[in-house]
């Protein structure tokens, strides 16, 4: 599953910029509500997004998606590729 490393980055950019940086303020400059941000921040927990949410968070703290996200376990481990597998609760596609 996708990680999100958002703690880590909010921490860096709390270290670049020398003042408290909190989840409200991620929120109101990427437009992602707080109840998602926790959702994409809880570890171990694997999770469904998007593409838009990606690309904001990607720019409001400057990084790209391999900074953004970490596989675990990594590439080779997992015994499954399929979707349904990977992600036992989520909801199969229609159509």
């Amino acid at each position: 599953m996708f990680q999100f490393r958002l703690p880590e980055l909010l921490l860096e950019k709390e270290r670049r910029e020398g003042r408290r940086v909190g989840w409200r303020e991620v929120s109101e400059a990427t437009g992602i509500s707080r109840q998602v941000l926790a959702n994409l921040a809880a570890r171990n927990r694997p999770v469904v997004t998007n593409t838009a949410y990606l690309e904001a968070l990607c720019r409001y703290f400057g990084c790209n998606v391999q900074e953004l996200l970490e596989l675990v376990p990594p590439i080779g481990v997992e015994v499954s590729s399929h979707v349904d597998e990977l992600y036992p609760g989520r909801r199969p596609a229609t159509g």
